[in-house]
């Protein structure tokens, strides 16, 4: 398991992970290329508006022409949802408009995220050129810090029970959107620095290191690796789990596990669709750290491999901010319900506490 700091292997450590962005260190070094979560909306209307309002705001349009998002219909739009959320609240609500439309906007912001509360975080955002408030509220991350799922406990398994559990993994994978470190860029970043030469290195060590990458790349580590993202060997899962008869404690454990996880394997949403970046910019100079890369299947945890893709995750996070599981609610005049929060971020990193535990 990998931890936030490289605490001591087998260790579960505290979690690093910020609901804002207050938390994060200053910026300066690598930054990220990959992408973060795209959201149709602009910097200046995800955090609280400046006093001094804006008398347009123009945002990019697929066509390349632009469109202006102040406009009196966005005001009505929003000054009709926070009446209606309101009502919903049953609270008494007063607007006090502006001097112009974007004083107006402003003002709405503000009496909108005094009405929800401290205990609710709220955006402007905008999508296809409509302006519209957005309730986000923080999951509770787990007791892990980043959550590398290693497979290496496949290989001494028998073949049934191997069978079985590549098919629950890689339906793991499906359901929560989650892959494999192959597919993603900071693991080619990690494999071309272990091809580098090393002149103070032993021969011996330099050859282990070269194998390793090379296992990464057509070798069985990496056959291993694309088998569990391509293949399902059961339909009946549970059935399967339920026939097999475990030979020993950690086989028991093992299927105990995958029995008790059999619910994220069918989510209404899976882990990765939590992944809203609250604070998105449209050009960063550095990237967020994406879900993606705190939840991911890995070969083993301890090798160097992973050890050099957490030591890349720190220096990388350093400049920027997680993005963690949070729950939204666009609102508009016609929402019928208050913001409901589920807690399948909270049970799914219960379980994988549990289940990285017992694989590790």
């Amino acid at each position: 398991m990998c931890t936030i700091g490289r605490t001591s292997a087998g260790t579960a450590g505290n979690a690093h992970h910020r609901a804002d962005t207050t938390g994060c260190t200053a910026r300066g070094g690598q930054g990220r290329t990959d992408c973060g979560s795209k959201r149709d909306r602009n910097s200046f209307l995800s955090t609280p508006l400046t006093p001094i309002a804006q008398g347009n705001l123009v945002v990019d349009t697929y066509d390349g022409n632009g469109i202006n998002v102040i406009t009196r219909e966005n005001y009505e739009f929003l000054r009709d949802s926070f009446f209606n959320y309101a009502l919903l609240l049953k609270k008494e609500a007063t607007h006090t408009p502006g001097n112009s439309i974007g004083e107006s906007i402003a003002k709405l912001y503000n009496e909108m995220d005094e009405l929800v509360g401290d205990g609710m975080n709220l955006n402007i955002e905008q999508k296809n050129g409509r302006l519209y408030f957005n309730l986000w509220k923080c999951h509770n991350w787990g007791e892990l810090t980043l959550y590398y799922f290693p497979v290496k406990f496949l290989e001494s398994l028998n073949p049934t029970l191997r069978r079985i559990s590549i098919t629950f993994i890689h339906n793991l994978m499906r359901a929560n959107g989650i892959s494999t470190i192959l597919e993603e860029d900071d693991t080619d970043y990690v494999l071309m620095w272990l091809q580098e030469d090393d002149p103070q290195e032993e021969e011996e060590d330099t050859k282990k290191r070269m194998k390793l990458v090379q296992s990464y790349g057509k070798g069985k580590i990496g056959r291993l690796l694309k088998r569990v993202g391509d293949k399902s060997y059961y339909k009946d899962l549970p059935r399967a789990l339920e026939n097999y008869a475990p030979q020993n404690d950690f086989e028991r454990s093992i299927v105990g596990l995958m029995k008790k996880g059999l619910p994220f394997l069918n989510p209404e949403h899976g882990i990765m669709q939590y992944g809203y970046d609250a604070f998105y910019e449209e050009e960063p100079d550095y990237q967020p750290m994406r879900l993606e890369q705190q939840i991911r299947v890995v070969y083993d945890t301890s090798d160097i491999v992973s050890e050099y893709l957490v030591d890349y995750y720190n220096s990388s996070r350093q400049e920027t901010y997680d993005i963690i599981p949070i729950t939204t609610c666009a609102l508009s005049p016609e929402t019928d319900r208050l913001f409901i929060m589920d807690d399948y971020p909270e049970r799914f990193f219960k379980w994988a506490d549990e289940f990285i535990n017992i694989i590790y």
